[in-house]
């Protein structure tokens, strides 16, 4: 609000008189000047003149040409804002930074306002930032280390090496960094040592709102000056990022596979269950704690299976497609790459054509839904049809023309991903040989080789035949060549095997701790009142076991001769014969 409007709207204003020089320097918004000129200052009793314009309020008569002069005056501001626009896109396009602002991390020299120098000390921040988000870490975790360490925030660094900028910069405490601020470093493109122009973009010269410039409407220029962080790791910290992992109300999160496993039917994030939250009063842990479960099940809205899967066999397989995968890569490396790609180009070509025959559809519903619309209007011209159904029938083409100019525009967007994606193989081997001799599961190794898990719906039931498959989908090679984990038929017998081997053990293992524990409590009877109480309260368990066992065993004897019995009794006929 300019000087003028918060006088003139104040409770205090009891000027008569308002005098200028001319129109433009009240304004040249001609709509806000035409409103106080016309309805606000009249109401409020003031006159206003603008001398150079000939402009009197108390001569109403004399001032018909006032809008016009408005007018003029906004196209004239309207013009200059065009051409500095210009200038300033000219400069953009020749790569020259248009912004004092630099990115934290870098400084620059005096006399060279274009290339930016980097800043060891504030680096070094922006590179454990970055390390950190590539190992897994949450934007939280990242902001509270910082904070804890004490390293101070850009603003406060700013202030403290002499900036004239950081002079206005506030801040409540210079060691406490937020999710904003790091957010804000790792979207930035600059740490790659590339210049990045026209980020923000103000539409209307009359407004200051400015909007975020999309990835078509910037401008890269790629290797302008030095990198404080390598391609590798700034592509991990990316993606990484969007796993969003869920906190738990005691500061925790929830596990190093949260956002990476998805169900296979309606591809909705499996929500992890947690040892933690199961509360047993005796402390015991099961491996089965540890699980996944899709998050649609048993929701009153969306229908899906529980899909239920351990953690453990999710990171053995995960351990297991690693190592095929790397032994693969290791027995022959130009036959793989060579398969690899074959796979690649086959989906890659089945994927364009699905998107093509869906595009030429809808492409052929719109002329089909405009020659409708023609047709409708001529009829509702010519009266054939009443006005309420031409205008119901017209709403609903509208809505169906809407929808089908939606999805060509995602159909588009598809079509220029599946042509610009390419499987990046020599990153993919480089990370495969590095973990080729890998026994255990590490965060790095996960977080660099494996883009998600998909987990399907398992068969068998709760028994030792049960089945699931599991995709694993790596990361460089995208889905092209994704290894497919399930329990082979021909391995039930040897499963089987092994459970009914491991009942055994447990059986042998639990009696033989019965007896002790019973010959111990013996002995103690013998000079323990409470214990002799506790053994005869534990035979007394014993015979009364008993007792039901062989009224059991008596009933089902009882009617096994009952049914011998009834079935061999003879008939009437046979009774006549036997007389």
């Amino acid at each position: 609000m300019s000087t003028y409007e918060r006088l003139v709207n104040s409770q205090n204003f009891f000027s008569p008189y308002l005098t200028q020089e001319d129109m433009s320097r009240f304004g040249r918004n001609y709509l806000e000047v035409g409103f106080y000129t016309e309805i606000q200052f009249p109401s409020k009793g003031v006159r206003f003149i603008a001398i150079n314009n000939n402009v009197d309020s108390a001569n109403p008569t004399d001032n018909d040409f006032t809008p016009f002069l408005n007018i003029m005056n906004e196209w004239y501001a309207k013009d200059t804002s065009n051409k500095i626009r210009a200038v300033f896109k000219s400069r953009m396009q020749d790569g020259k930074r248009c912004s004092g602002s630099i990115p934290y991390g870098y400084k620059r020299i005096p006399g060279d306002k274009q290339t930016l120098y980097v800043d060891e000390e504030a680096a070094a921040v922006v590179y454990k930032i970055f390390e950190m988000a590539a190992n897994g870490s949450s934007m939280a975790k990242i902001a509270q280390t910082l904070s804890d360490e004490k390293v101070l925030i850009p603003s406060a660094y700013e202030e403290q090496h002499g900036s004239k900028a950081a002079q206005f910069h506030s801040y409540h405490d210079p060691y406490r960094w937020n999710t904003t601020t790091i957010t804000y470093i790792l979207d930035r493109q600059e740490y790659l040592g590339h210049t990045v122009l026209r980020k923000s973009i103000r539409e209307n010269f009359k407004l200051k709102k400015r909007r975020a410039a999309t990835p078509e409407e910037q401008m890269i220029f790629r290797d302008t000056h030095e990198a404080i962080i390598d391609q590798e790791t700034w592509d991990k910290a990316q993606r990484l990022r969007k796993r969003c992992p869920k906190r738990l109300p005691d500061g925790t999160y929830t596990h190093r596979l949260s956002g990476m496993v998805f169900c296979a039917d309606c591809g909705s994030r499996m929500s992890f269950s947690s040892p933690e939250a199961k509360h047993r009063d005796s402390g015991v842990v099961y491996d089965s704690d540890s699980s996944w479960q899709c998050s649609k099940y048993r929701n009153m809205y969306t229908s899906c299976t529980s899909h239920f899967i351990k953690t453990s066999t999710i990171e053995a397989a995960i351990l297991e497609a690693i190592k095929a995968m790397a032994q693969k890569v290791l027995e022959d490396e130009a036959e793989f790459a060579e398969q690899l790609r074959a796979l690649w180009e086959s989906q890659n070509n089945q994927s364009s054509n699905e998107f093509k025959k869906e595009l030429l559809a809808v492409q052929k519903r719109m002329d089909e839904l405009d020659t409708l619309i023609r047709s409708l209007y001529e009829s509702s011209v010519m009266g054939k049809i009443p006005e309420r159904q031409f205008q119901r029938l017209m709403a609903q083409y509208d809505e169906e023309q809407t929808g089908c100019e939606t999805r060509m525009a995602e159909l588009k967007k598809e079509l220029d991903n599946t042509e610009t994606t390419k499987v990046d193989l020599k990153r993919f081997i480089k990370l495969i040989r590095k973990y080729k001799d890998c026994e255990v599961l590490t965060d790095d190794m996960l977080y660099e080789l494996v883009e998600k898990v998909v987990i399907h719906s398992a068969s068998g039931g709760r028994t030792i035949c049960r089945q699931q498959k599991i995709d694993i989908y790596f990361n460089f090679i995208g889905d092209t060549f994704p290894s497919q984990i399930e329990i082979n038929h021909d391995d039930v017998k040897k499963i089987t095997e092994q459970q009914i081997a491991k009942r055994k053990k447990y059986q042998k293992t639990s009696g033989e701790n019965r007896k002790k524990k019973r010959a111990a409590l013996r002995e103690a009877a013998k000079t323990d009142p409470q214990a002799a109480a506790e053994y005869e309260a534990l035979l007394q368990k014993n015979r009364e076991r008993c007792r039901q066992y062989a009224q059991k065993k008596k009933l089902a004897q009882q009617e096994l001769v009952d049914k011998t019995a009834l079935q061999f009794e003879p008939t009437d006929e046979l009774k006549g014969e036997s007389a």
